[in-house]
């Protein structure tokens, strides 16, 4: 994914939305990885507990730490026996401004497992300065009943689709397009979407269909089991 980013010298790249944000965070940072640059990965509100085999250091924002190439590191503030607990969005902004790392990686919505969601007034918790914004959809809600079974903070979500029985691809196209929808809070960011869990051919025909309804500009990666298998 990374190549088609438009990468800087410094990055921080928020991953919001729902259906596969911490697998996307992960696959990002070991693209990082494999090109030899170091990135760290943590959350501005809680995220499941991250295994140890996930990451390579476990920081502790300790000022004698020497930041080695081609590591990830992963932060949290706290943990619970389910969560990680993460750091504010201020925060973020004056480690980046200062540098520490060239490549931040941040967990910024939360949605229950769900493959779908809108946003509440507080999410999603991006900092300011975040140079690339990524929303992810799961496409297993589609064409199924829309109820909170199906998707996040359904009363959010009527603000944007109404009260369809259905969730159909217009509904994820609204939500892709609206200001309150999957890239609220994206400032000035790059912006990119993951339709992720197009295991099946009508998966991605769904995907194709979306796409077509979305009118917002961005640049799109249509993916299975964590790898890339459209992009626009």
């Amino acid at each position: 994914m990374l190549e088609f980013m438009s990468l800087k010298d410094k990055n921080m790249i928020a991953v919001q939305g729902a259906g596969g944000k911490t697998s996307s965070v992960f696959l990002l940072a070991n693209e990082f990885k494999s090109i030899n640059e170091s990135s760290l990965v943590s959350t501005t509100t809680k995220m499941g507990i991250v295994r140890e085999d996930r990451f390579d250091y476990l920081y502790k924002f300790d000022e004698n730490t020497k930041i080695v190439d081609g590591k990830i590191y992963f932060a949290s503030k706290s943990r619970t026996d389910k969560k990680e607990i993460g750091f504010e969005p201020e925060f973020f902004d004056k480690i980046f401004a200062e540098g520490l790392f060239s490549n931040i990686i941040l967990e910024t919505d939360g949605a229950k497992t769900r493959p779908i969601k809108a946003p509440r007034e507080d999410e999603p918790v991006n900092p300011k300065n975040i140079t690339h914004c990524v929303g992810v959809m799961g496409l297993d809600s589609v064409n199924k009943p829309f109820g909170e079974r199906f998707c996040h903070r359904k009363e959010y979500m009527e603000k944007i689709i109404g009260s369809p029985e259905i969730l159909t691809t217009e509904s994820y196209a609204q939500i892709i397009n609206s200001n309150r929808g999957l890239f609220k809070n994206s400032y000035d960011a790059k912006k990119f979407l993951i339709l992720n869990k197009a295991d099946t051919e009508k998966d991605v025909a769904n995907a194709m269909d979306i796409i077509e309804k979305i009118d917002v500009d961005v640049k799109i990666f249509v993916m299975s089991f964590g790898k890339i298998i459209e992009i626009y």
